[in-house]
């Protein structure tokens, strides 16, 4: 009798293994719902869809900050990454405002760019400058340099016109003649 039990007991354990064991193979999404067959209208599933990498270029740029006296302008190289041909001038005057040289001084550092557009040939900038930006008249003028021959290294770009708050100001900062657009000099 014992010996019925135990063979009892171990069919009945290999049978909820066995149970266990045929149930649906578990999808690589986690469930066990049966796979779809492709070409029959339902979305691939997630393994299955190729998404492309993120191509970004990187690019070494030009940037003129000025020295600690205000008096000069002074090159640094900075490297840029964007993704697209248009971010890159966005990308250079972020570099603008940013100097990795302690002995160096942005003067676009509290400039707010609002919008970047390029156009044949013509780069348009559009800023806000707050009050706490301004740099009197011989900063405007070296803000004005450093910005031309920072985004004039790119031979494509022909003209900047710079906006202040969307609109062709007199003036950047209230001291200098600001030109519209500031044309490549030949």
């Amino acid at each position: 009798m014992k010996a019925k039990l135990g063979c009892a007991l171990i069919l009945s354990i290999l049978m909820i293994i066995g149970i266990g064991c045929a149930q649906k193979p578990v999808t690589e999404s986690g469930s066990n719902e049966p796979s779809s067959v492709q070409g029959q209208g339902q979305s691939p599933s997630p393994a299955e869809t190729t998404v492309e990498p993120e191509t970004r270029t990187s690019q070494a740029v030009e940037v003129y900050y000025a020295d600690a006296e205000l008096l000069e302008l002074e090159q640094q190289e900075q490297t840029i990454d964007f993704k697209e041909e248009t971010e890159k001038y966005q990308k250079t005057f972020e570099a603008l405002q940013n100097s990795s040289d302690a002995n160096l001084i942005s003067l676009w550092d509290q400039v707010e760019l609002l919008s970047t557009t390029f156009e044949d040939g013509a780069l348009t900038l559009d800023v806000h400058i707050p009050e706490e930006a301004n740099l009197g008249s011989s900063g405007e003028l070296l803000a004005l340099d450093a910005l031309t021959q920072t985004m004039f290294q790119f031979d494509e770009v022909n003209s900047i016109d710079v906006l202040v708050d969307g609109e062709a100001s007199e003036s950047l900062m209230g001291h200098s003649e600001l030109e519209h657009p500031i044309q490549r000099a030949p």
